[in-house]
């Protein structure tokens, strides 16, 4: 009754809601048999009007809502020598067409389920003692739609079925009350939760949120409001925000989705004629490292996306799109993600440099281009984000290193140079190109992002105050580090002969964690950002401070000669890394960027046997982050998912072995398989060996700083 109590409105704590409550929470529609002249005499007079009207509003809506049971075998559990089972319990539909058009949700229905079994209500009323059989029919799926994850059936009843009533009205009023319903536990009763519309434009503008109880039993059936008209279906749909990316994690919390009614109702039509509906795809990208609050600037524009075709160009800010204000990130999202491929959508930007808004048109897709990165071979310097003086710090990329053999090494690029702009050749005269000024190093990865591999490029480059042209062809992104160290070491971080290396070791506390973890740290007051390695070695438990201190000794002399951080995780138990480890990872996080600044472009995950699959979870959780993963003597895990690579969402994954006498063949051999799925995802695949401790700590430091390679 408390979890009950707590989810409603604290303007609703008086008697008449209390006793509201208690009577709820046992409340199905047994009760849907009394008449309100019998409730007026049976009920206590403070909870009438309310409880009469959850008892109307589900009797009206009582013959629409059916139940759901996949009628096969999902071809996925078939796979892998796993015990072939159902892929979901019962769940529940909604009826949105009288001749058998039901409407419920993928946990039902999953892609490679194509029948189920419809259990239609009871025609009658009845009562404990006098039950009529009921109509079982068989649903087959016509439509999909993949962005809300709706999923229309069409059976063949005897009857027409019972239409429910749709409030296709907007906007949804906030605060109002909310009624889930669903047909699982009992195929003759629907089960009801009672709650109110506690958000609107949840989960990217798709959904409204409810604080009413959404579990399997009520997916796919309606949310109601009092009236009993249908505000939405019940869907399971991803909160993203708070890193739930399945949907099925919140239910029963207080936070439930519900499709709303008046983007559904269009869409019936389509999925009718039998239509995959699909996410649309504009193809654009942003640098900046908040993809909520950051200014609406594009600095990735896919090759052969709907943005280049339209002419949306890196640096364009969006001023609106469909006559909805664009003030931030999140506000772009919100009116792109509810979109479907095939949407033409209509954008008022501006171009870099013009102040005339432009407006442009483009047609949204399912599918972009295959993606691979691409590079010209440069090591930008790492700049910090608290420097005073922002002219000097937005005033170009200044190139630190070559890559060897690279298109910059073989056009006469040189450290200390410095980029001011960029153009794809597309005229004879270089005059005549379209230059893309560049501030910062994120523009320019930004806008290579958006090229193609062997794509041919002119930089303006500033050397000791003289501007030169270089021209040269982006080469494909490098997949093993180069042995040794193909970077100048810079003169505050060139060890003293005969010294041993300055690195500190600091305990990285977190209040509520009872493990500590500890990090390498160069020890310097001031200096660039950091580069970030997290290392998780086999479990063992808590860490004492002389075994961070003997394990340190063979990272002191990489941690400073490349600038990084290395932060080791002990496990919470000695035998497994858990679940639970992966949330301390983000607080640790957290905690190091509070103490130092760090490099969002050369953070990377590493690990040793157990610790190195758990390396690669760990990068899965945070692969907006994570630039790299490193896996020692250890493999990904099976059926890990692997999604393709993009500018966004960019990994170089190397596999490692501690035996030095390994050849790189011989280190593949393992992992043939993951390297094959992780090539056709678009990811760079290298193999590393090592011969001791020392090297080992030489070359993931390196390959960190390599991760800013441009």
């Amino acid at each position: 009754m408390n979890g009950t109590l707590r989810r409603v409105p604290s303007y609703c704590f008086s008697l008449t809601v209390w006793l509201l409550c208690v009577a709820s929470l046992n409340f199905y529609c047994t009760a849907l048999a009394e008449s309100p002249e019998q409730a007026l005499a049976e009920q206590p007079e403070p909870a009438l009007a309310e409880q009469i009207a959850f008892q109307t509003a589900v009797r009206t809506i009582a013959q629409s809502v059916v139940r759901i049971e996949a009628s096969g075998l999902s071809i996925a559990a078939l796979q892998g020598g796993r015990e072939a089972t159902p892929t979901a319990g019962p769940s529940s539909g909604l009826v949105v067409g009288s001749e058998g058009w039901i409407l419920t949700t993928e946990f039902a229905v999953p892609a490679d389920i194509k029948e189920v079994v419809i259990t239609l209500p009871p025609s009658q009323q009845t009562t404990k003692t006098t039950k009529q059989p009921l109509e079982r029919l068989v649903g087959r799926v016509v439509g999909r739609d993949l962005n809300r994850r709706l999923v229309l059936l069409k059976c063949e009843p005897k009857t027409p079925l019972a239409e429910p009533q749709f409030a296709t009205q907007k906007p949804i009023q906030q605060g109002a009350w909310a009624l889930a319903v669903g047909r699982v536990w009992d195929p003759y009763e629907p089960s009801v939760a009672i709650g109110i519309v506690s958000a609107v434009d949840r989960c990217w503008s798709r959904a409204i949120q409810t604080d009413a109880a959404i579990s399997p039993v009520n997916y796919g059936g309606p949310l109601l409001d009092i009236q009993g008209h249908v505000l939405g279906i019940i869907a399971p749909l991803p909160a993203e925000a708070a890193g739930m990316e399945t949907g099925t994690e919140l239910y029963d919390s207080g936070v439930g989705f519900a499709v709303p009614m008046h983007d559904i109702v269009p869409l019936l039509p389509r999925l009718k004629k039998g239509e995959t509906l699909r996410p649309g795809l504009l193809g654009i990208g942003y640098s900046t490292t908040d993809p909520i609050n950051g200014r609406p600037v594009i600095e990735i524009v896919r090759a052969d996306s709907p943005a280049a075709k339209s002419g949306i160009q890196s640096g364009d800010q969006i001023i609106s799109i469909d006559g909805q204000t664009i003030q931030r990130i999140a506000d772009i999202r919100h009116a792109l993600t509810p979109k479907l491929a095939g949407d033409s959508i209509k954008m008022i930007l501006r171009h870099e440099g013009e102040k005339t808004p432009q407006t442009i048109q483009a047609v949204l897709t399912d599918t972009l281009p295959p993606w691979k990165r691409s590079m010209l071979g440069i090591i930008p310097a790492r700049r910090t984000l608290k420097a005073k003086n922002k002219k000097v710090q937005n005033n170009g990329v200044i190139v630190d290193s070559i890559w060897p053999n690279s298109p910059a090494e073989k056009a006469g690029l040189q450290p200390k140079d410095t980029i001011t702009a960029i153009a794809v050749t597309g005229a004879a005269n270089a005059d005549s190109l379209p230059f893309r000024p560049l501030a910062s190093s994120n523009q320019l990865a930004g806008f290579l992002g958006g090229l193609t591999g062997s794509t041919d490029v002119v930089l303006k480059v500033r050397r000791e105050e003289v501007f030169q042209d270089f021209s040269m062809t982006t080469a494909p992104f490098p997949e093993t580090p180069l042995p040794g160290t193909p970077f100048k070491d810079t003169p505050a971080a060139t060890p003293i002969p005969g010294n041993t290396p300055p690195a500190a070791i600091v305990k990285l506390e977190i209040p509520e964690v009872a493990e500590t973890s500890w990090a390498v740290v160069p020890d310097q007051q001031e200096g660039p950002p950091l580069g970030v390695l997290v290392f998780f070695d086999e479990p063992s438990g808590a860490l004492s401070e002389n075994a961070v201190t003997a394990w340190a000794a063979s990272w002191r002399e990489a941690v400073t000669r490349h600038g990084v951080a290395v932060v080791i995780l002990p496990s919470s138990d000695s035998n497994t890394w858990r679940q639970a480890d992966l949330e301390r990872v983000g607080k640790t996080m957290n905690v190091l960027s509070q103490r130092y600044e760090i490099d969002p472009t050369r953070i990377a995950f590493a690990g040793f046997r157990a610790g190195g699959t758990f390396a690669w979870l760990g990068a899965n959780r945070f692969e907006t982050i994570v630039r790299g993963v490193c896996l020692i003597d250890a493999d990904i895990p099976r059926r890990s998912k692997i999604q393709e690579a993009s500018p966004e969402r960019f990994r170089w994954v190397l596999f490692g072995t501690a035996n030095k006498e390994d050849t790189n063949a011989e280190i593949q051999q393992p992992f043939e398989k993951s390297e094959q799925l992780l090539r056709s995802a678009g990811m760079p695949v290298g193999f590393l060996s090592f011969a001791d401790d020392e090297e080992k700590a030489l070359r993931l430091c390196q390959w960190v700083e390599a991760l800013g390679l441009l």
